[in-house]
């Protein structure tokens, strides 16, 4: 765009039409008449706009992408809504099941981190019918408790008192319970609880066997953090372990993300180096998609095997690579699918951690190698103060805290992290052989060492700081993107750097008071 200070990509416009979906998504759900008045208004605009670009792409008067980002903003668009308007219609029949039921499901989760027994059940039935859904079904002690001895693929069949989960309360959607799809809770008596062993999934097979081999080989403590490293899965992980982790800046090396698909790549490339990359590309996207499926299609996995999969595409065709464009690209895919994700911490940190790392991580690498800072440590200062910066209205949002050394603890503790990731997905394939779980221990005792600095970190007075604030605090994410290389000015640039500094930190007063 000649003359435009923005340094345009075409998938913002798609990325901006798949969240006004979503937008009219969310009014639906607090208001049905209102909703369907503000979505006739979103089609009739989406519509008119994709045949009037088309129309003039025909008459050869503009260019191809913008045709084809119309065509997209249209289906993704309507899609997010069709789809989010339909799961907040189903989502309200579950009302019907508040109140004492009959309970019939098979347990695809167990949770005894808090000594606890706690499951969510799956192909729930209500009453006798069967209902769309999970249950997340907390066990009270009792002498005879036969909860003891639940795993998963068993039935459970009980009497309880069941409360329906809203996916709206207030004006605040449940991304959470929206993710997991738990629609249900329910208490019941360990005495009162009738099982009917069952048999896992082969996947199910598979994870159980993961974790009796890395607890079986590393102890109990660091058998679970490897686990919860590998998969995400945090259900056997002590309460206390994910706080500490969290305070030091950590907490996302135990949710499986981009990061962790950057380093399996790492691992594959590494090891199939002498292939060509015709040969290597798919073997690479197989890995990653049944890693993918390992972490239960999690939204930051699947996020970040979108763009490796754009990204890998354009290093096979011999094309340019463009993080903010596979960025909104990931974006508008995944909202066409799952729109209420947007509301989801999850979600929303993983794309805001990338986001920053467009916006800033290249600035500040030549910022600091133009004063001698080494290139890699300036690369990793660069990353790591780009994602602190972009995940914090996410985390007063939701968690109302910031992390003061999460930026430190990332530069020191990374390429670490890195180390302990690589080892073990390098000797577990060698401690599944019999006789050869004790390579693990080599693993164990790195994760002792980042086990000790975290504690470290968070021991630290003032690591973290409280600030809870509203959701206008997420109109700091427009001002960031002013102050970023994409808005491009021949004059002023640090004066605009500075204004927008001080507009998030307004934006941030305001949104506490």
């Amino acid at each position: 765009m000649a003359g435009s200070p923005v340094n345009f990509r075409t998938f913002i416009v798609v990325a901006l039409s798949v969240g006004a979906a979503v937008f009219c998504v969310y009014v639906y759900s607090l208001n049905y008449i209102v909703g369907t008045v503000f979505a006739s208004a979103y089609t009739a605009t989406i519509v008119f706009i994709t045949i009037m670009v088309i129309y003039k792409f025909i008459t050869k008067r503009t260019k191809l992408r913008y045709a084809v980002a119309a065509a997209l903003s249209f289906v993704l668009g309507i899609s997010a809504f069709a789809v989010g308007a339909y799961t907040a219609d189903d989502w309200r029949k579950g009302e019907a099941y508040n109140g004492n039921c009959s309970v019939l499901g098979r347990v695809c989760a167990v949770d005894f981190s808090s000594g606890d027994y706690k499951f969510v059940i799956e192909d729930l039935y209500l009453n006798g019918k069967p209902v769309v859904g999970k249950m997340r079904v907390t066990v009270l002690p009792t002498e005879n408790n036969a909860a003891e001895h639940v795993a998963t693929g068993d039935k459970l069949s009980f009497e309880a008192s069941v409360r329906h989960v809203k996916l709206i309360s207030g004006f605040r959607i449940n991304g959470n319970a929206y993710r997991t799809n738990i629609r249900y809770n329910a208490s019941v008596r360990g005495d009162a609880l009738s099982v009917v062993f069952g048999a896992p999934s082969a996947l199910e097979k598979f994870t159980a066997g993961l974790r009796e081999l890395l607890v079986e080989n590393m102890g109990e403590k660091y058998g679970n953090i490897a686990f919860s490293m590998l998969t995400g899965d945090k259900y056997a992980l002590d309460g206390e372990i994910k706080d500490y982790f969290t305070a030091a800046g950590l907490g996302h090396i135990m949710a499986v993300s981009g990061l962790h698909i950057g380093f399996l790549i790492f691992v594959l490339n590494f090891v199939l180096y002498r292939l060509s990359k015709k040969v290597r590309f798919p073997i690479i996207l197989a890995a990653i998609a049944g890693y993918t499926v390992l972490a239960d299609f999690s939204p930051s996995v699947v996020r970040a095997v979108i763009m490796a999969v754009i990204s890998g595409f354009a290093v096979f065709v011999g094309g340019r690579k463009d993080l903010l464009s596979s960025l909104l690209c990931a974006f508008s895919l995944i909202l066409a699918v799952k729109p209420m994700y947007l509301f989801d911490a999850g979600f929303l940190l993983s794309f805001a951690a990338i986001f920053g790392i467009a916006l800033f991580a290249n600035s500040i690498r030549l910022f600091m190698a133009k004063r001698g800072a080494h290139n890699k440590i300036a690369s990793g200062i660069g990353a790591s103060v780009s994602v602190s910066v972009a995940v914090t209205p996410v985390q007063t949002y939701f968690f109302g805290q910031i992390q003061l050394l999460s930026v430190i603890a990332n530069v020191i503790l990374l390429p670490f992290v890195s180390v302990v990731f690589i080892t073990l997905v390098a000797t577990l394939p060698i401690a599944a052989i019999p006789y050869c779980g004790g390579i693990l221990h080599a693993s164990k005792y790195l994760l002792v060492a980042l086990d000790y600095a975290a504690q470290g970190i968070a021991a630290v007075p003032f690591t973290v700081i409280t600030l809870k604030t509203s959701a206008a605090v997420f109109l700091c994410y427009p001002v960031m993107f002013c102050a970023s290389g994409y808005f491009m000015m021949n004059k002023g640039k640090t004066a605009v750097i500075l204004y927008s500094a001080a507009v998030c930190v307004l934006i941030c007063y305001i949104c506490a008071a």
